[in-house]
């Protein structure tokens, strides 16, 4: 259940919006399709598409302009499963918060945030190609042994780069001064005798100049499965994309640790997006995951192509091609493939349909 409620955010910035009133825009995503993985625990499968491109949300959100500069904001977001209709987790508990836009001063915002290794390092990352970006290149990999907790195999989407929310938390974003901006995010961990208990902190950078973007990002949860709440998992990456005419060329390192055990995984990432004619877009990507000592040093490599064709600019279908290859005894795991390989190797192929509104 959480591997669907944390692709909800890869796609966050996808929907398109239709105004309920003049100051609240109603929007969503539905997707599906077929994926086929070579081997699921030793043998092949086909299953309904779990979101490889973008899941399925639902959302308001909405500003009421207060005078000189000043804006109330809100976003309530949730997501649905295509399979039987219903809601995944709480109705709207992918994002909700509610605060202050200014003009001058920035954002400030409570209550059930995404942190910054989403809005820093994929959303601004990439920048106006995200909606071509697949969640299938999300992380996995042979690492059980990070223990991530509430994620399956203890290792999907790691670096959180897809998004993850952080409860309780007040968050606040600066303006744009010249091309930089920056933000900030803690969580409450609500634990009365130990203000730090539960808690999370989370921070972002990101700076354009001319094509050129440059991020980077910092996350650390506390969860009460480690240590009582006093250990967590950490976080930290930095990116670079550059647009070329009609193309998008990206870097992106990422770092994760537990810290109550002190496993950790690097993550070097490259990938190009090209809109070779109006309606298409290919995506190629390429990521080698390494682990620590801890984790025996097991690593893999995933290769990811991507094609989108757009009938309009709320409905488009795609398929995605992924290669992963683990090392030693590691068994390979793609990212929304049901299960595990049983060996080092996975294959994994889709097709879907996409509408936005």
């Amino acid at each position: 259940m959480r591997r669907l409620k944390v692709i909800a955010a890869c796609a966050a910035g996808l929907a398109g919006t239709v105004h309920a009133q003049s100051n609240v825009q109603v929007y969503g995503i539905i997707n599906t399709g077929v994926m086929y993985v070579s081997n699921q625990g030793g043998s092949s499968n086909l299953v309904a598409d779990p979101g490889t491109q973008a899941p399925n949300l639902f959302g308001l959100r909405g500003t009421e302009d207060l005078g000189g500069g000043m804006h109330a904001v809100f976003k309530l977001q949730g997501q649905f499963s295509m399979k039987d209709g219903r809601s995944i987790g709480n109705l709207f508990g992918h994002e909700s918060y509610v605060g202050i836009r200014d003009d001058q001063f920035g954002t400030l915002t409570f209550g059930n945030q995404i942190d910054y290794m989403f809005y820093s390092l994929a959303l601004d990352h990439w920048g106006p190609v995200f909606p071509f970006i697949s969640c299938i290149s999300l992380r996995q990999g042979p690492f059980s042994g990070l223990g991530v907790p509430n994620t399956p195999g203890g290792s999907f989407d790691f670096d959180r780069v897809a998004g993850l929310s952080m409860p309780n938390s007040v968050k606040y974003q600066s303006p744009d001064f010249g091309g930089l901006s920056f933000g900030a995010q803690y969580s409450l961990g609500g634990q009365a005798g130990s203000f730090g208990n539960s808690s999370g902190q989370s921070a972002g950078i990101n700076y354009h100049v001319g094509n050129l973007r440059l991020n980077g990002a910092y996350t650390y949860v506390k969860y009460p499965q480690l240590n009582a709440g006093n250990d967590g998992i950490r976080n930290f990456g930095l990116g670079a994309s550059y647009a070329i005419g009609p193309a998008v060329a990206a870097l992106m390192y990422t770092n994760t640790e537990n810290t109550a055990t002190g496993a950790r995984v690097a993550v070097y990432e490259g990938d190009v997006t090209w809109a070779f004619a109006p309606a298409w877009h290919l995506n190629a990507a390429y990521q080698y995951m390494q682990g620590n000592e801890t984790l025996d040093r097991q690593s893999a490599m995933q290769g990811t192509l991507t094609l989108l064709y757009s009938f309009s600019k709320r409905t488009s279908v795609y398929a995605d091609l992924v290669y992963q290859k683990a090392s030693g005894a590691g068994k390979a795991w793609i990212s929304l493939a049901p299960g595990p390989s049983s060996g080092a190797n996975q294959v994994a192929a889709n097709i879907g349909v996409l509408h936005t509104f």
